[in-house]
């Protein structure tokens, strides 16, 4: 029998979560007539996300939760355009992702490890 490593898994579920709220979030632009939020929008995301990440505090009893919404919200953002952090919804956007992901409990430890690696010191 084959198994399915949880962290295929994950980034799996991240990234069909992320084609069904992109599809959404361009059907909602075309309605509104407004052109959809571009990728390379999100330049310098990832920077913004190590440094938040980076400021997590050591004793904080969230930070696996804390580094992991960060991480959720700058795939978001990769994906759909730095502008989106503008957009009124994107927090709930992200907490319905973070929600449906940590619902399924190989997910929930497969994040909770991607958390615990973004949290590592970096060497040197």
């Amino acid at each position: 029998m084959t198994t399915i490593d949880p962290g295929n898994r994950l980034a799996a579920a991240v990234h069909a979560e992320l084609a069904a709220l992109r599809e959404r979030t361009a059907a909602r632009a075309h309605v509104q007539g407004k052109p959809a939020a571009r990728p390379q929008e999100a330049d310098g995301v990832a920077g913004a996300a190590a440094q938040r990440i980076a400021g997590i505090a050591a004793d904080d009893p969230h930070r696996r939760q804390k580094a992991f919404r960060v991480f959720l919200e700058s795939a978001i953002l990769h994906a759909f355009g730095g502008a989106l952090i503008h957009d009124a919804d994107f927090p709930t956007m992200v907490d319905a992702v973070q929600s449906r992901l940590q619902g399924d409990p190989q997910l929930a430890r497969a994040a909770e490890d991607l958390a615990d690696y973004l949290l590592q010191a970096p060497p040197g």
